[in-house]
């Protein structure tokens, strides 16, 4: 997808970028976790395959976002990305409530998490569109991801308003 020569020039602060950049690429890393394992765990449900096509998208953004920082010559943050993994595994470790079943409001807060998520996600994509000339990138490609952003958004709005009428009863 790295269609231009991929530089950072003195008018970008090399820092300040490799931060942002590594700050999104640790949150990606915890999201795709949790539409991975969402997409096994509602695999049976309506909104299975949809979360399965979600996780699918998430992987190749990351591995993008990961082939920019590389192509920028910044480091990836990795003591970073692995706190983020703990994080979504802790997050997961929660109670719900509940100590042997499920609870209906745990797919409704998952969903509200990665809208949240998509949100800062589809910021990302503007800012890369605002600074691609500056960066040598082809402005066209996050163009492209921010609207795929937007179309994911629609798509995790589609199954809050799914589960959203069972999310809080009793049983």
């Amino acid at each position: 997808m790295l269609t231009r020569h991929a530089s950072v020039p003195a008018t970008v602060d090399r820092r300040i970028l490799q931060t942002y950049l590594g700050d999104h690429l640790t949150g990606a890393a915890g999201g795709r976790a949790r539409a991975r394992k969402m997409s096994e765990w509602y695999a049976d449900r309506e909104i299975g395959p949809a979360l399965a096509d979600f996780a699918r998208e998430l992987d190749e953004e990351h591995r993008h976002l990961g082939e920019l920082i590389d192509a920028l010559d910044l480091r990836r943050g990795l003591p970073l990305q692995a706190l983020a993994r703990v994080g979504e595994l802790l997050g997961r470790a929660k109670t719900n409530g509940r100590v042997l079943t499920g609870s209906p409001m745990t797919p409704l807060l998952e969903l509200e998490l990665l809208r949240a998520a998509v949100n800062a996600k589809q910021g990302l994509w503007e800012v890369l569109v605002e600074y691609s000339d500056e960066l040598g990138l082809d402005a066209a490609d996050y163009v492209r991801l921010a609207a795929q952003a937007e179309r994911q958004q629609s798509m995790l709005e589609r199954l809050h308003a799914e589960v959203r009428p069972e999310a809080l009863r009793p049983g």
